[in-house]
């Protein structure tokens, strides 16, 4: 992208196009800063994006808000090129790391923006919390609110990077045969490698990748693959309970896996259940 610092007649400034980072300007940091400037300081470039005919503004609106009580015309820039939209997406992205920090309304305010973008609309949750510097909870919460309230639809096809290749990964069964699958709830080990072969589980949690973590009749947690795990009914003889000394290499790296972010579980799972012949 093509980039230019220069300084800009202030007027020429668009500030109307939904660029504003924040909820509000902060009084004190403007007055903070015109004291700075005053003392001899400074500022640092602001930031546009030029569309060809306008200058949308999308960092600097506290230092362009004191150069206006200082009377001076002009502001250092950075000019950038690109659309209204384009603006808009960055505006989301900034004011991470300044020293005004931003508020959980200036959050709320780039994860919405983002939410509703049409350059977010097959980003998923996590994607869209590292552009805007937040928690991925936070913009699960979100989307689902924005869903729920008819202001976005809902997402059924999202952009994922794996491996440094881009796909486009349909959401629509996602979790789907997880609630199938922990509507059944008690299961049988059918696994004989495994130490709680022949043993009645309980499903806990469910895991991407067809991995589950269920309690057994002595209270442990253990992980297990759905391939491993049958019918209650089924005619495997009920072994008696094995209480286990020591955690399996399996056992150690299905618990280092379930802990990844969900956007790794897949292929990380896959990985395993390839090492361990769960097929």
């Amino acid at each position: 992208m093509e980039v230019h610092v220069v300084e800009l007649d202030r007027k020429l400034l668009r500030k109307d196009g939904e660029t504003q980072p924040r909820e509000k300007l902060d009084r004190k940091h403007i007055e903070d800063l015109v004291r700075d400037w005053r003392k001899g300081a400074r500022f640092e470039p602001a930031l546009a994006y030029y569309d060809g005919q306008y200058y949308w503004l999308i960092d600097g609106y506290h230092r362009n808000a004191a150069l206006e009580e200082l009377n001076e015309s002009k502001i250092l820039i950075e000019i950038r090129y690109g659309t209204l939209e384009d603006a808009k997406w960055h505006s989301y992205s900034v004011n991470q790391h300044k020293a005004l920090k931003r508020s959980n309304a200036d959050k709320q305010r780039a994860i919405i923006g983002a939410l509703k973008h049409f350059y977010g609309a097959n980003r998923s949750n996590v994607q869209i919390a590292e552009h805007c510097g937040v928690d991925e909870g936070t913009v699960r919460a979100w989307r689902k609110k924005l869903e729920n309230n008819g202001e976005i639809e809902p997402n059924h096809e999202r952009t994922v990077i794996r491996q440094g290749k881009t796909y486009s990964q349909k959401t629509t069964h996602i979790g789907s045969c997880k609630q199938n699958f922990q509507e059944q709830q008690k299961f049988k080990v059918i696994c004989s490698d495994l130490p709680y072969h022949g043993q009645i589980v309980e499903v806990v949690e469910v895991k991407a990748g067809d991995c589950y973590l269920c309690r057994t009749a002595n209270g442990d947690t253990y992980p297990f693959f759905k391939s491993e795990l049958g019918n209650v009914n089924s005619s495997l003889t009920t072994s008696s309970i094995v209480a286990i000394q020591q955690p399996s290499v399996r056992e150690k790296l299905i618990a280092l896996v379930v802990c990844l972010k969900e956007e790794f579980l897949e292929d990380a799972i896959a990985l395993l259940q390839e090492r361990f012949d769960c097929n």
